[in-house]
């Protein structure tokens, strides 16, 4: 019924998603094609006002460009880590809200306030723990090497520290998406399963996730787009360094547009993000999506 009733409507559910297609295409398409790809063959700078045509050269520059390929790096490297951890630590206290314990409101609320407030906020909350809270703490206890970390002037410990902010401030949104997943799941479905003696870690893997696969869908998407967009924590907890060590991507497109006035240059930089994006959100879509179906 349901079908029939999609096939009679196909043509007015398309008409609704028009407004929708066009605010899309207006804001984000539309400067994609005509303003950002075009501006990738200049060698243009904003201050002087210089632009000339200069082909590929940008997208060949990029090749050797060593601050690029270590932002590439270390935003994929930010993307692996982040995603993983921010979606198991958000199911891990998704499931503990769903099931019946006290204090969760306060678990709730610690994960969650991160996203109601803005990542340069979270970003010097951190910068305070980190360079004082934890080397104090561990003085007390006398943990001396744990005191004696340099959080932003090693390199390796820097970029642990952008992983560490970054999944704790996404982890709260994730949570809030999979708590809902968990409540849509049918209680007769659990209860069937426990009575069938599937209890414990059997149950999450074999009834609870598969049944929370378009939730774990959408939070992959959301994950990915956090990591890639990745600017305010770099920016306002290290300032992409040390020696550059921590810049994403959009810190690096965002100092050469800005810093340097390399619009071109950027714009060509701009485009391999996007591309980039594009082609990890078409393949984790096309295997979230067998992944469903084979469930």
């Amino acid at each position: 019924m349901s079908d029939y009733l999609y096939k009679k409507n196909k043509k007015y559910y398309i008409l609704l998603i028009l407004p929708a297609l066009a605010l899309y295409c207006f804001s984000l398409v539309g400067p994609l094609l005509f303003g950002t790809l075009p501006s990738s063959f200049y060698n243009w700078n904003l201050i002087k006002g210089q632009k000339n045509f200069n082909g590929i050269e940008n997208y060949v520059k990029l090749l050797h460009d060593d601050n690029f390929l270590h932002a590439l790096f270390f935003t994929i490297l930010l993307a692996l880590v982040s995603i993983i951890l921010s979606n198991v630590l958000a199911f891990l206290v998704a499931f503990i809200l769903d099931s019946n314990i006290k204090g969760k409101g306060l678990i709730r609320s610690f994960f969650f306030i991160p996203n109601i407030i803005s990542g340069v906020m979270v970003a010097f909350v951190w910068m305070f723990i980190f360079t004082n809270a934890i080397p104090n703490i561990a003085e007390k206890l006398h943990l001396y090497p744990i005191a004696s970390i340099s959080w932003f002037g090693n390199s390796t410990m820097a970029m642990l520290a952008v992983i560490i902010v970054t999944t704790w401030q996404s982890t709260g949104f994730l949570m809030m998406l999979y708590v809902a997943g968990l409540q849509t799941i049918s209680k007769d479905v659990i209860e069937a399963a426990t009575l069938d003696g599937c209890t414990g870690l059997k149950k999450i893997l074999k009834i609870q996730i598969p049944l929370l696969m378009p939730t774990v869908t959408i939070n992959l998407f959301v994950s990915i787009a956090n990591a890639f967009k990745a600017f305010d924590i770099p920016l306002s907890l290290t300032g992409g360094g040390p020696a550059n060590s921590t810049q994403t991507l959009a810190l690096n497109i965002y100092t050469d547009a800005f810093g340097a006035y390399k619009t071109g240059y950027a714009s060509a930089k701009s485009i391999v993000l996007f591309l980039i994006v594009a082609v990890i959100a078409i393949i984790q879509l096309s295997m979230t999506r067998k992944r469903e179906v084979q469930m």
